[in-house]
């Protein structure tokens, strides 16, 4: 299929679906990564963070396994801005895979980089679902970017100052959600861009 052809195809039922799991194991690896983090000390959630781990564990497997065969059989449906996107998710979600290796740790890189690292990985992964589904609705680019960086923000000052285990999963879901948010609003910016 030529460059020209395929700008022109329509993502199918097959990368809509794997697009939401993607994006729906991120979601739970980013909450099981929160929900282990808050819960290291305390004794009385030992056991439920053990679990914590291997269900983080299991999806993060599932979800390369996903993002990889996105990568190799649904390239071809997406426009060139959404292949730099998948692009970059699959990067993104190696270097983590190597971060992780050095988790936990103090050092600022793998401090902040897990916890942003793994909202990027969201962003990314909502683009695609948004790319992988009908185009809808009205840029707005600033309060989009200002969602997005409200978001980032938000996981920065749980790295900074770590607070309880209902707080930092209430404030890790707000900032999904912002950052979710941020991205509709940019991806129907990028979407016009893409036509």
């Amino acid at each position: 299929m030529s460059g020209t052809a395929s700008t022109s195809v329509r993502p199918g039922a097959g990368l809509r679906s794997a697009a939401w799991l993607a994006f729906a194991l991120l979601v739970v690896i980013m909450l099981g990564s929160a929900f282990i983090r808050f819960a290291q000390g305390d004794a009385t959630l030992e056991a439920t963070a053990e679990a914590a781990r291997w269900v983080y564990r299991v999806a993060a497997i599932i979800f390369v396994l996903v993002i990889a065969g996105v990568a190799v059989l649904a390239w071809d449906e997406l426009r060139p801005a959404s292949r730099v996107v998948l692009g970059a998710q699959v990067g993104l979600a190696i270097a983590l895979a190597f971060l992780g290796r050095i988790t936990p740790s103090d050092h600022p890189i793998v401090a902040f980089g897990n916890p942003l690292g793994g909202l990027a990985l969201v962003g990314l992964a909502w683009w695609i679902v948004l790319a992988a589904s009908p185009a809808t609705g009205r840029a707005r680019p600033l309060l989009g970017g200002a969602l997005v960086a409200a978001g980032c923000a938000a996981i920065a000052a749980l790295v900074v100052r770590m607070p309880g285990l209902v707080a930092g999963l209430a404030v890790q879901v707000a900032a999904t959600a912002a950052l979710v948010a941020g991205v509709t609003l940019l991806y129907r910016r990028g979407n016009r861009c893409e036509s």
